[in-house]
């Protein structure tokens, strides 16, 4: 992944989308890239209970709903003092983002949450849940409100080829930033060893090994190496990931996603979706088509 030529901003408008529009734009200038603006309306003759009454001018009542949201993209585009494509569709959001970012070739679909919970906590939405689960594109999904390009980057490795594509796509997207690489790794059977703290502290060298190894696979030079700040320790991916978002205080964390037939499988496993919504940052999910 490259820096992106077509970024998609899925937007709906409301508040929580407002700081997707802000990163978006960003990016945007920090790329020099195309940036499409999509909204979409959901169907409201389905899901309109007065559509038995006749005489009501449907038509003219879409017609309306997508003039205002017309507008009110158009002044947005006027305060950030920059020119975008606008569209307005109607129909499954996440299907018609699909198809858009695929018709457009955006190599980015940018997209905000759907809401705030008690604490801070969030709610993915229906819409990002599905864009995660079948999108061939990647995603970045923000949470934070945008203060300045991201400079605080986490990528999580598996050490798959899958999460290879992450890192990658991490040098190549934040060129002089330092990147936070977190592998989580296992000892297996320590319950049934004596001395288990000696025992996880020589799985730790073995998982040190194991990660340099990696990172020397990937194509590279000496100067992007150097960037490279290595967190290594014995937990799984969802807690390790959460407490060095909060220990570094994290703006972004980068995770490699692939698509299996219509399912997205991500290195965090099953409970991916999960691990996202808890994080407070940005995410971006890269794809790959391994």
């Amino acid at each position: 992944m490259g820096y992106p030529a077509k970024i998609l901003l899925a937007t709906d408008l409301s508040a929580r989308s407002d700081r997707a529009q802000d990163r978006a734009f960003s990016l945007m200038r920090q790329y020099d890239s195309e940036l499409i603006v999509l909204h979409v309306l959901e169907s409201l003759n389905a899901n309109n209970s007065i559509k038995r009454i006749p005489f009501l001018p449907f038509y003219d009542l879409n017609q309306k709903a997508i003039q205002k949201v017309r507008h009110r993209l158009i002044e947005d585009m006027n305060e950030y003092k920059a020119s975008a494509s606008v569209l307005i569709e109607e129909g499954e959001p996440y299907k018609v983002i699909m198809r858009v970012a695929k018709e457009h070739d955006c190599d980015l679909i940018i997209t905000g949450t759907a809401r705030n919970e008690i604490l801070g906590r969030f709610t993915l939405g229906k819409t990002v849940d599905r864009l995660l689960e079948k999108s061939e594109k990647s995603l970045l999904i923000v949470t934070e409100k945008v203060k300045n390009p991201y400079g605080k980057i986490v990528v999580i490795t598996d050490l798959s080829e899958i999460s290879k594509k992450a890192i990658k796509a991490a040098v190549t997207l934040f060129p002089d930033k330092t990147l936070v690489v977190v592998y989580a790794y296992s000892a297996p059977r320590s319950s049934a060893v004596d001395n288990r703290e000696g025992y996880i502290e020589q799985m730790r060298l073995v998982a040190h090994r194991d990660l340099t190894h990696f990172l020397d696979t990937i194509e590279m030079g000496p100067d992007q190496r150097a960037r490279f700040n290595k967190v290594i320790e014995h937990d799984s991916e969802v807690n390790l990931a959460r407490k060095v978002v909060q220990l570094y205080d994290a703006e972004l964390i980068v995770v490699g996603s692939r698509l299996k037939g219509i399912v997205s499988h991500f290195i965090f496993g099953t409970r991916a979706k999960r691990a996202i919504a808890s994080l407070a940052c940005d995410a971006l999910v890269v794809r790959s088509n391994i």
